[in-house]
């Protein structure tokens, strides 16, 4: 039993290592609540493949490989179908292996059991463009797309993706809007990325440049890893926001913060006197400062019963500073 479930864990590590793959190449990671559904654990693996007396190291053999798993995962759902972790976790499997029409119909299967869901939606329309043969996004993928966008409209990588099938179209207005409604959603570093292609699709509509991107503001910057405690990831709520910030000692309005989708844990957020509020107070200015994390479900930055938080944290102000915080309980 314990070799199975050794085994058990490591193909599920795997496989979530697998789903937080790039948006972009260089940019941040994607941020998909189906990295919560995928790490579903041993109990989650053990569900879909074994019994009670499946644990019999007599009876059967753990997997091994992904190949094995995959088998293994194949067999399960031919008897449990109403299972959206397990055709979730057979079509991440796939697209491991870039077998695309596999992966996209294992994504189809999951999102037929949960079909208003935008994470599902979005995984199952990349998939299908991949499988494509011309690499174009066939019209069931846009609709999916365009759904996406409309049941979440800060869906970071929807909106990417329909920006890009809107241009491949030969819609340049219409990707650069999409495009500009992305732009400020993302980090620094993708949006980075992001200009060049949102400039292109301007040009081909006639439109001007964007005006240049205000240099970063000198100073120190924090870089706070902000993760969330396992008992707590099935309450994360959809289309939550997460608050990551600076005060200073004694309190009040804080000295920097950052505002994104609460979809990806762990993320590393980046706080400077770019994320000021107010211009004579700010983050260079203080010697240390207590930083905090909190997820909102009403997307206030307030603090409400039913929000989740970190406990705070006093961190020394110097520029390359790092701290960790754990989103672990729930506001009452």
């Amino acid at each position: 039993m314990t070799v199975f479930v050794l085994a058990s864990v490591a193909i599920v590590l795997v496989l979530v290592a697998l789903a937080l793959r790039p948006l972009w190449t260089g940019a941040r990671r994607s941020a998909l609540a189906l990295a919560l559904a995928l790490g579903v654990g041993t109990a989650g693996l053990y569900a879909l493949l074994g019994t009670p007396d499946a644990l019999d190291p007599a009876q059967v053999k753990a997997p091994e490989t992904l190949e094995e798993a995959i088998v293994q995962l194949e067999r399960r759902l031919a008897d449990e179908p109403g299972s959206v972790e397990g055709w979730v976790l057979l079509g991440r499997s796939h697209a491991a292996r870039e077998n695309w029409p596999a992966a996209a119909e294992a994504f189809g299967k999951a999102q037929a059991l949960l079909p208003e869901e935008p994470d599902l939606m979005v995984e199952l329309a990349d998939a299908r463009m991949r499988a494509a043969p011309d690499g174009r996004f066939p019209a069931d993928a846009v609709a999916l797309l365009e759904r996406a966008v409309t049941l979440r409209p800060d869906h970071q990588r929807a909106l990417f993706y329909l920006g890009a099938q809107q241009l491949q179209a030969g819609q340049p207005a219409e990707a650069a809007a999409t495009w500009g409604r992305l732009l400020p959603l993302v980090d620094a570093n993708t949006a980075k990325a992001l200009r060049p292609q949102l400039d292109m699709a301007r040009e081909q509509a006639g439109l001007p440049p964007l005006e240049p991107a205000p240099e970063a503001a000198a100073g120190p910057s924090l870089a706070v890893t902000v993760d969330i405690d396992p008992a707590l990831a099935s309450q994360l709520p959809p289309g939550g926001t997460l608050y990551v910030f600076a005060r200073t000692l004694e309190g009040g309005l804080p000295v920097a913060v950052k505002r994104l989708p609460a979809e990806s844990f762990p993320v590393v957020v980046s706080l400077s006197d770019a994320d000021g509020l107010m211009p004579a107070q700010k983050l260079s200015g203080q010697a240390r400062v207590l930083l905090m994390a909190r997820v909102s479900r009403s997307g206030d930055a307030g603090a409400s019963p039913g929000d989740l938080e970190a406990e705070a944290l006093e961190l020394d102000v110097a520029d390359g500073a790092t701290a960790r915080l754990v989103i672990a309980k729930v506001v009452q």
